[in-house]
């Protein structure tokens, strides 16, 4: 097919950005760290002052909160940033797999209806646990906010976009195999 080596290529970018943001992951856990286990050491200092990921929104203090310099504060957002980078990790590795197998052979394979499958179940773990501790550490920077006339209220319910998500990645896996059973018996019959 003439359109495979745009699957090759999607393959290839899918995994070298696998590769880029190892690197990237590898600066966020060391930041996590210094905070957390070494916040007067050298190193913390050099990193400056903890900012943390909050997902789809961001809070920029004038100073920052003693909120950022508590360690329980701290340790969520390695959860919650640690899990986005898994979901960031391994929808990469299988979109390369996927992309690779769909240009090497077809679409229609059991692996496939595995990667999907598995891609599908770590978006709805993952993807909900990223979204949640996010929620819960914006929650928590804007109780620091000082509002006076008037109430800010959060409630995000942006975990349900990942779940799904996940659903619908499972549902096309459930189709894909029983296309590819079709496949399959057609091959025996033929």
């Amino acid at each position: 097919m003439k359109s495979n080596w745009m699957f090759n290529l999607g393959s290839k970018l899918a995994l070298i950005l696998f590769y880029v943001i190892f690197i990237v992951t590898f600066f966020m856990v060391l930041e996590h760290v210094a905070h957390l286990w070494f916040p007067n050491s050298g190193l913390t200092r050099s990193l400056g002052p903890f900012q943390p990921i909050f997902g789809y929104s961001e809070i920029i203090f004038n100073q920052n909160p003693e909120l950022y310099s508590d360690s329980s504060f701290i340790a969520l957002s390695f959860v919650s940033s640690m899990s986005m980078m898994v979901l960031v990790h391994m929808f990469l590795w299988y979109m390369h797999r996927l992309l690779r197998n769909v240009a090497n052979n077809s679409l229609f394979m059991y692996e496939n209806v595995a990667i999907l499958s598995r891609l599908g179940l770590f978006i709805i773990v993952m993807g909900f646990l990223f979204s949640y501790t996010g929620e819960l550490l914006f929650t928590q920077a804007v109780a620091e906010l000082d509002i006076t006339n008037g109430q800010l209220m959060v409630s995000s319910l942006s975990y349900i976009d990942f779940i799904l998500g996940g659903l619908v990645l499972l549902i096309i896996a459930s189709a894909l195999k029983n296309a590819v059973h079709a496949v399959e018996e057609n091959k025996n019959t033929i």
